[in-house]
């Protein structure tokens, strides 16, 4: 796979289906890391789906008609800044420079709607996920909580100031 070929794109409302398609395969593939769970996101109505992405700026990276990996930046309005959630790279894609595509596309986001910080939660245990948050200039701040409330996975935050 070659990273110039690669199509970055945002996603609009009226593509709430490739959203969907691309997060319950994210679900599927790694259960473990996200906040919500593969049944939740398969109750979601067409409504949830085009809501969810007018709250966010949803990106989604693809090549030759397939998705390869999505990320969203979303207005975190109590803490002034940008949370970066929902990133996922297919497993064909891992290692080839998508995921550093996601990342930097919710920071120029970030930064072209002027904020001054991104922060995100990665899974304790994710080094894979946590290098590449390291790459980009994410630190820990030293909060942990649960992934999801009631299971023991742990998530830990990091920040860029930009």
């Amino acid at each position: 796979m070659n990273i110039s070929t690669i199509d970055l794109r945002l996603l609009t409302a009226d593509e709430w289906e490739v959203f969907r398609r691309v997060r319950l395969r994210a679900l599927a593939d790694t259960p473990q890391f996200f906040g919500s769970t593969l049944a939740e996101a398969q109750a979601r109505t067409e409504a949830d789906w085009r809501a969810a992405l007018l709250d966010r700026a949803q990106f989604v990276a693809s090549a030759e008609g397939v998705e390869l990996g999505t990320v969203a930046g979303m207005p975190d309005f109590e803490r002034d800044g940008v949370h970066l959630i929902s990133m996922w790279v297919a497993p064909e894609a891992r290692g080839t420079g998508v995921s550093d595509l996601l990342v930097r596309a919710v920071l120029d986001w970030a930064v072209a709607g002027g904020h001054q910080v991104v922060r995100l939660e990665v899974a304790d245990g994710n080094a894979v996920a946590e290098r590449l948050y390291l790459r980009h200039g994410f630190v820990r701040t030293g909060v942990s909580g649960f992934v999801r409330p009631g299971e023991p996975g742990l998530e830990f935050e990091m920040v860029h100031n930009l």
